[in-house]
């Protein structure tokens, strides 16, 4: 600050303000940070949400699988012809056995229910979908979106990156289950023909009747999906005592949605496990298992 004088003048600077605006600089920059990583992550956290419903509520239309399904429905075809021949063959080599011709009179049962439940397989797929996305929409419906997106108050920046971390985490298991759900729509279609197959095969029948329960609870995954919101919803809108505090509600609402997310895993983990505990070696060495834990305490 300039202070004029009789005869010559001095200047006198007063450094306080930058000497103050200076120490106050790490703490400003630290509290951008966060709050532009918070930003971003409420950001990505509405995204994932909006992406999660539109892959729960829809589904890929069969029709544009076509192409491809006949080639599967072709190289099936040609299977059945082949146990065809071979039941024939049994027929020939067992006729003066009464055990053996009722074995292949209920062999040739199953094989025409087959050719007939195969004629109609495309139409019983796209059926299975259309009915999974009718109990979605029944159970829950894109409303309940705004659950998840009201806005939250955090009373610290490193407080919201406490809570959004972990929900942003959950949040990314939903989207990801809904997603790989969606991807393996076209995957089950041709592979239910070749389910269907092994299933009226009697040797291979149990397989068949794994791959067709794996495509089931994939197909009908939403379903669950939707009761899990069904539920989430009817709790969050009820007069709850224990959901009034402002702290456990922002909990409840952010990891409520990870319990989609945990339902799906759970969900492809049993579809996996039904896969490969066919295999009587692996059967074997899971029973050895638990044995010998039971066993061990």
């Amino acid at each position: 600050m300039a202070h004029p004088a009789e005869g010559n003048s001095t200047v006198v600077i007063d450094f306080s303000g930058v000497i103050s605006a200076i120490a106050n600089l790490p703490g400003r920059i630290v509290d951008s940070f966060f709050a532009y990583t918070v930003s971003g992550l409420t950001s990505s956290a509405q995204q994932l949400v909006d992406s999660s419903f539109k892959f729960m509520f829809s589904n890929p239309d069969p029709a544009w699988f076509c192409t491809p399904y006949n080639g599967v429905m072709a190289i099936v075809e040609s299977l059945y012809s082949l146990s065809l021949m071979a039941l024939a063959l049994y027929f020939i080599l067992r006729s003066n056995d009464a055990e053996g011709r009722a074995s292949a009179k209920k062999w040739m049962e199953s094989m025409l229910v087959m050719i007939v439940v195969l004629a109609f397989s495309f139409q019983i797929f796209k059926m299975m979908l259309d009915f999974s996305a009718y109990l979605a929409a029944s159970a829950a419906s894109e409303s309940m979106k705004s659950m998840f997106s009201s806005p939250l108050s955090f009373s610290t920046s490193v407080f919201a990156l406490v809570i959004l971390i972990p929900a942003i985490s959950g949040m990314l298991l939903t989207f990801l289950t809904l997603l790989l759900r969606y991807l393996l729509i076209p995957f089950l279609l041709f592979l239910f023909p070749i389910a269907i197959f092994l299933y009226f095969t009697p040797i291979t029948q149990r397989w068949g009747r794994a791959f067709l329960c794996v495509i089931a609870s994939v197909i009908f995954m939403t379903a669950f999906d939707a009761l899990v919101l069904l539920g989430l919803s009817s709790l969050f809108n009820s007069h709850d005592p224990n959901l009034a505090d402002s702290l456990a509600r922002a909990f409840a609402v952010l990891f409520g949605f990870a319990a989609i997310g945990l339902t799906n895993l759970l969900i492809f983990i049993l579809a996996v496990l039904s896969i490969i505990l066919q295999n009587n070696t692996v059967r074997s060495i899971v029973g050895f298992a638990v044995a010998g834990k039971v066993l061990a305490r």
